[in-house]
C-alpha cells in the first residue's frame, strides 16, 4: 500500500484555492516565526562576536547563492509552500554549490562557482515555461509555522553551548572542541587547492567525507569570511534550520497532514530515550549531551563538532523524498529518474554513513517485496542500482578504498556506553554487562519508536514503510556490530536515521489517534462510543504527563548518588541499580498496553505509545537544563575549560603567515603534540593542527593523527591512532633535525629536499635551539609562536 496520499489532510491543512480558517490576523502568517528565528539567530550570533553586517552578508549568500537556485531546481520535480521548498531547495542549493565549486577551484578561480547559481536564477527568470517555479502553492498553517519556530529556537539556544566555548581570542581559542582546528585546517585545503592532500601531514591524501569544507571555503571566497566564524558560529546555522523544516516537509509526505510534518519534526528532534536516573552522567557525556543509551539525538554537540554529519543530514533528505516517490508514485516522470541519479552524488562527498544505509534499506524492500509478491520490486532495484554505484565510486575515488577506523567490533559501541562508563560498570567488560546495557538501549529505542506498530503489520510491510524502517534498523546494526577507534563515530549511522525512524512512529501514532474502531470498556460491560476530539486530546495529554510523572518519581525514589562500582558496591548491586528504573517503566507500559488490547481500541493503544513518549520527555528537560546551568554557573562566554589543543600565538602568527605567503608555500613545525605539558612520547596526542588550521597552509609534519594511515597503523603499532609513531621515520628526523640542530645542512635539507621555505616554532614546551634564528630569519612572533622564512 502507497503512502498515504497527500489529498488526505487534516482540519489544520490549507491547499491552494482553500482560504486559512478563521480572521487573517497577523500572527497567522509565516513570515511571523521565520522573521522572529531570523532575529533571534543575528541577536545571538551578535552576542557571540559576529557583527549584525557580517551576519547579513553571510544570510544574503546563503539566500541567493544557496537557497533560491536550489529551491527553484526541485519545483521542477514538486512545488509546494514556500517553507518547504527553500529548505529542502536549500540541500539542493549547497549540492549545486559543490559541484561548481569543485570545477571552479581546481581551475584557479573559486569565485567562477558563482555562476552556478546565477545561471539558475537567470534561466528561470528568462524562461516562460520556468517563472511559475518562481510562485509558491499553497500556505503552511500558522501551527505547523509556529511549531517549527519553537523546534528552531531552542536548537539556537543548544548551539550556545558550543559557541561559549569557542571565543575569538586567547585564551578561549586554545581550548576548543580537539577537532575544531581539524575542520577548519581541511576548509583551509579546500579554499586554496584541489589536488587535495592532509594539510598537516602532505604525505597522506585526503580520504575523508569533504563537501562540508567545500561549502565553507565556497562561502568564504564568496563573502569574505574568516574560515574560523564559519566553522564556530555561522555555517551550520542554515543547514541546522533547514533540517528542522525539512523534516517536517518529510513528516508531512509520509503521513499526509501538516499536523504529522510539525510532530515529526519535534520527535526527530526532542524525543530522546527515557533517563530515569537521578543520577548524572559522566562529565564527558553530561556536556556533550549523551543520554544514559545511544539513542542518536542530534540535541549533541555533535550538531557542530561533527559538521560533515549535519551537513549530510540536510542534503540526505530531498534523496529520500525522491527514493519514496520512486516507490509509491503510479508514474514516475523522468526528472524524477534524473533527481534519483542525480542526488546522490552530493550525499557520498557529504558524510559516508548515508548511502550505506540506504543501500541496506532498499535490499530490506526487495527482500520483503519477494517474500511477499514472489516477484523483483523494480523500481527499487534501479533505486539500488544507482545508489550501488555512486557508493562504489565515493569508497574508490573519494575514501581511496580506506575504512577510516571502522571495522568489525560486536557490541563494541556498549563498552563506551554512557551510563555504564559513569558507573564504572564497563571497566570489565564481561558478557552479562553488555547483555544488560544492550537490553536497556533496545527498551529505550522501543520506547521512543514503538508509534511505528500502530500501522499494523500490513502496512507496515509496504515497501515505503519498510524504507523508513530500514534506515533506523541498518544505523542500529552498524551500532552493535561494528566498532570505531576514535569511539562514537559508529553511533552516526544511526543518528542520521533518526528523522525516518520518527517519521514512520508519527505516522503510525496518529493513525492510533484517529482509528475508528469500536471500543470495549474495559471496567463494566457496556461499549464505549467513540471519544470527542477535545476528550481525545486531554485523554492523549493526559497520558503524556502521566509517562513524565513516573519518571520523575523513579528518579526522586532512586536518588542523586552514581552508583559506582568499588568496594562499598559490588557488580550485582549496579547491575540492579541500573535495570531496575526501566524494569517499572517497562511494567507500567506492559500493564497498560494488556489493557488496550483486551478492550480492542486503537485509540487505546495510542495512549500507550503517548504515554511512552512521555517518559521520554524529561529526558530533552534534562538536557536544555544542563545547557542552562552550565551557562549560568561557568560563563555564557570565551570560556577556556576544555583541552588546551591550540598553543597562545598560533591564530595571530598563523594569520600572519598566511598574509605574507603563498598558497603553495610548505611548512615545518617542531611540535607534534596537542596537549600541553605532556612531554613523554606515550602522553603525545598526535592531534595538533592548529598551524595548518589558521596559516591555511600545508605543513610538512605537523601531527598525523585522523588519516587513513595513522589508522592502519593502529593495529600495525598496537595504540590508538592519535598515539601512533610517525611511518616516515626519515622524514621526521629531518624535520625535528633543523629545529634541534640547526645548521646551514639540517635547515638546506628541508628547503631542497622537501621544499619547505617557512619555519613556524613553538616554544612553550619543546623549544627550538637558540641557533635558529642564525639560519632562519625571524618574521613574525606572538605569544609562543614564532614564523621564520628560510634563507
Amino acid at each position: 500500500m502507497a503512502l498515504t496520499p497527500l489529498a488526505e489532510r487534516d482540519e489544520s491543512d490549507t491547499s491552494p484555492g482553500r482560504p486559512p480558517r478563521g480572521p487573517g490576523t497577523p500572527w497567522r502568517s509565516g513570515w511571523w516565526p521565520a522573521g522572529l528565528v531570523l532575529v533571534a539567530a543575528a541577536a545571538v550570533l551578535h552576542a557571540y562576536g559576529v557583527s549584525l553586517v557580517t551576519s547579513g552578508v553571510f544570510g544574503l549568500y546563503v539566500g541567493l547563492a544557496v537557497a533560491l537556485p536550489g529551491m527553484l531546481l526541485w519545483r521542477l520535480l514538486r512545488r509546494g509552500p514556500l517553507g518547504e521548498d527553500l529548505a529542502v531547495g536549500a540541500a539542493v542549493g549547497y549540492g549545486l554549490e559543490i559541484l561548481a565549486y569543485v570545477p571552479a577551484r581546481a581551475l584557479g578561480a573559486p569565485l567562477a562557482a558563482l555562476a552556478a547559481p546565477a545561471a539558475v536564477l537567470a534561466v528561470f527568470a528568462l524562461v516562460p515555461g520556468l517563472r511559475r517555479n518562481w510562485r509558491s502553492v499553497g500556505r503552511a498553517p500558522a501551527g505547523w509555522s509556529w511549531t517549527l519556530a519553537g523546534i528552531a529556537l531552542v536548537l539556537l539556544f543548544w548551539s550556545t553551548v558550543y559557541f561559549r566555548h569557542h571565543g575569538f581570542g586567547w585564551p578561549s581559542y586554545g581550548r576548543p572542541d580537539i577537532d575544531l582546528p581539524f575542520h577548519l585546517a581541511l576548509v583551509g585545503e579546500l579554499k586554496h587547492h584541489m589536488d587535495l592532500v592532509t594539510p598537516w601531514v602532505v604525505s597522506e591524501p585526503v580520504y575523508y567525507h569533504w563537501f562540508a569544507y567545500a561549502d565553507m571555503a565556497a562561502t568564504s571566497w564568496a563573502t569574505g569570511i574568516e574560515p574560523y566564524v564559519l566553522v564556530a558560529r555561522l555555517s551550520m546555522l542554515p543547514v541546522i534550520l533547514a533540517s528542522v523544516v525539512a523534516v517536517a516537509a518529510l513528516g508531512r509526505r509520509v503521513a499526509g497532514s501538516w499536523r504529522a510534518g510539525a510532530l515529526t519534526a519535534v520527535a526527530a528532534c526532542f524525543v530522546l530515550a527515557p533517563d530515569p536516573y537521578g543520577w548524572v552522567q559522566d562529565l564527558f557525556y553530561r556536556d556533550y549531551g549523551f543520554n544514559p543509551v545511544d539513542d542518536g539525538s542530534d540535541i549533541r554537540l555533535t550538531l557542530w563538532t561533527s559538521p560533515t554529519q549535519t551537513f549530510g543530514s540536510l542534503l540526505f533528505v530531498p534523496l529520500m523524498l525522491v527514493v519514496l516517490d520512486v516507490l509509491r508514485d503510479p508514474v514516475v516522470p523522468r526528472r524524477k529518474w534524473a533527481a534519483l541519479a542525480v542526488l546522490p552524488a552530493a550525499v557520498m562527498g557529504a558524510k559516508a554513513s548515508f548511502l550505506p544505509t540506504l543501500l541496506c534499506a532498499l535490499l530490506l524492500v526487495l527482500a520483503v517485496h519477494l517474500l511477499r509478491r514472489r516477484s523483483l520490486h523494480r523500481r527499487a532495484a534501479v533505486a539500488l542500482g544507482i545508489v550501488l554505484g555512486w557508493m562504489v565510486f565515493a569508497q574508490l575515488v573519494l575514501f581511496g578504498g580506506e575504512s577510516q577506523g571502522l571495522g568489525l567490533g560486536p557490541l563494541d559501541v556498549l563498552r563506551r556506553n554512557p551510563a555504564g562508563v559513569s558507573t564504572h560498570y564497563t571497566e570489565d567488560p564481561r558478557g552479562y554487562r553488555l547483555v544488560v546495557l544492550l537490553a536497556l538501549t533496545l527498551l529505550g529505542w522501543a520506547a521512543m519508536w514503538c508509534g511505528a506498530a500502530g500501522l499494523g503489520l500490513r502496512r507496515l510491510l509496504d515497501p515505503d514503510a519498510v524504507l523508513l524502517a530500514g534506515l533506523p534498523l541498518a544505523g542500529f546494526a552498524v551500532l552493535l556490530l561494528f566498532g570505531h577507534s576514535g569511539g562514537q563515530a559508529e553511533g552516526f549511522f544511526l543518528q542520521g536515521a533518526r528523522p525516518y525512524a520518527a517519521a514512520l512512529a508519527t505516522w503510525g501514532l496518529l493513525s492510533l489517534l484517529s482509528g475508528r474502531f469500536r471500543q470495549r470498556a474495559v471496567l463494566g460491560r457496556g461499549r464505549l462510543s467513540l471519544l470527542p476530539g477535545r476528550s481525545r486530546r486531554r485523554a492523549v495529554f493526559g497520558a503524556v504527563l502521566a509517562g513524565v510523572a513516573l519518571v520523575y518519581v523513579i528518579r526522586l525514589a532512586g536518588g542523586g548518588e552514581v552508583p559506582i562500582i568499588g568496594p562499598e558496591r559490588r557488580a550485582a548491586a549496579v547491575t540492579l541499580a541500573l535495570v531496575w528504573p526501566w524494569a517499572v517503566v517497562g511494567a507500567v507500559a506492559l500493564g497498560a498496553a494488556v489493557l488496550a488490547w483486551r478492550a480492542r481500541s486503537a485509540f487505546a493503544a495510542g495512549l500507550v505509545v503517548a504515554f511512552l513518549l512521555g517518559c521520554c520527555a524529561p529526558t530533552a528537560v534534562r538536557q536544555m537544563g544542563y545547557a542552562y546551568a552550565d551557562g549560568r554557573d561557568n560563563g555564557w562566554h570565551d570560556r577556556a575549560d576544555l583541552w588546551p589543543v591550540v598553543t597562545e600565538g598560533t591564530l595571530e602568527a598563523g594569520r600572519w603567515l598566511r598574509d605574507h605567503s603563498s598558497p603553495g608555500d610548505l611548512v615545518a613545525t617542531n611540535m607534534h603534540c596537542a596537549y600541553e605539558g605532556h612531554r613523554g612520547r606515550s602522553a603525545c596526542d598526535r592531534r595538533h593542527f592548529g598551524i595548518a588550521a589558521y596559516s591555511e597552509r600545508r605543513v610538512l609534519v605537523e601531527s598525523w593523527a585522523y588519516t587513513a594511515e595513522a589508522h592502519d597503523q593502529e593495529l600495525v603499532q598496537g595504540v590508538p591512532q592519535e598515539h601512533t609513531e610517525y611511518w616516515l621515520p626519515r622524514v621526521l628526523a629531518d624535520n625535528d633535525a633543523a629545529f634541534a640542530d640547526p645548521s646551514p645542512e639540517t635547515i638546506g635539507r628541508l628547503r631542497d629536499r622537501y621544499g619547505v621555505r617557512w619555519l613556524f616554532t613553538e616554544d612553550d614546551i619543546m623549544p627550538p635551539s637558540p641557533e635558529l634564528p642564525r639560519h632562519a630569519t625571524l618574521m613574525f612572533r606572538a605569544g609562543h609562536c614564532a614564523v621564520y622564512k628560510i634563507k
